[in-house]
């Protein structure tokens, strides 16, 4: 079953959180179960870590999307920032989404 929104929700995406070569940018990348790993560079506030990551380390972490439309078991997402090598819309597994209650 398909559900569309009239207005984009707002949820956390599961994703590996590294440093940027700024440092209000931080690097985000998003494995997918079918082996695709997007990589993305965004801004520092729309990353949730429990500390930030040191020079050449990943850390667990989210990053806030929009969410377009979701089916059973996926959703269509935004990023905050264009993928490096693919657009911002994605189509990722609902599992990897969570609702965003710290919306500020």
């Amino acid at each position: 079953m398909k559900k569309k929104t009239s207005e984009s929700a707002t949820a956390l995406l599961k994703c590996k959180v590294s440093q940027g070569m700024f440092s209000h940018e931080r690097g985000v990348l998003v494995e997918l179960p079918d082996g695709r790993r997007i990589s993305a560079l965004v801004d520092k506030s729309s990353v949730l870590v429990s500390r930030d990551p040191r020079t050449g380390e990943e850390v667990d972490g989210r990053v806030k999307v929009s969410v377009l439309e979701t089916k059973k078991d996926s959703a269509l997402i935004d990023l905050p920032q264009p993928g490096l090598a693919e657009g911002p819309r994605l189509r990722v597994p609902k599992e990897l989404i969570e609702k965003n209650n710290r919306d500020s």
